[in-house]
């Protein structure tokens, strides 16, 4: 499993205007890979709760006849957290409050096709 791609990639997601961090995590809550504007240290519990996220909306949405889960949008006072599925992988994104994800679109390909190069 080499990293390096999957670690340029999310390099440059955080690099742009208005995305704060972004992770990798694997559906166990392994932290796979971490990001982060602010604070360059891994906040440990983050990968076992996104994990349980993840399983938790997938159930929901079981449970509510509506389907796969695709992604969660959290919205907090000062941000939004985009949590999507990638293979056996999770992938976030934290960004600005108002932040447009459409505008990072080719950014999140390129992650999740180095994601998907790791399998």
């Amino acid at each position: 499993m080499d990293g390096s791609e999957l670690e340029r990639a999310l390099k440059e997601l955080v690099a742009m205007e208005g995305v704060n961090a972004s992770a990798v995590v694997t559906r166990d809550g392994i932290m796979v890979e971490f990001l982060n504007k602010h604070a360059p240290e891994e906040v440990l519990p983050l990968s076992a709760v996104v994990a349980m996220m993840l399983r938790t909306a997938e159930k929901c949405t079981r449970m509510l006849n509506k389907g796969d889960m695709e992604e969660i949008i959290t919205k907090a006072d000062n941000g939004v957290i985009l949590t999507e599925k990638c293979e056996e992988f999770i992938f976030l994104v934290a960004a600005d409050k108002g932040f447009d994800f459409e505008s990072i679109k080719q950014k999140k390909v390129k992650v999740k096709d180095a994601i998907r190069n790791m399998v």
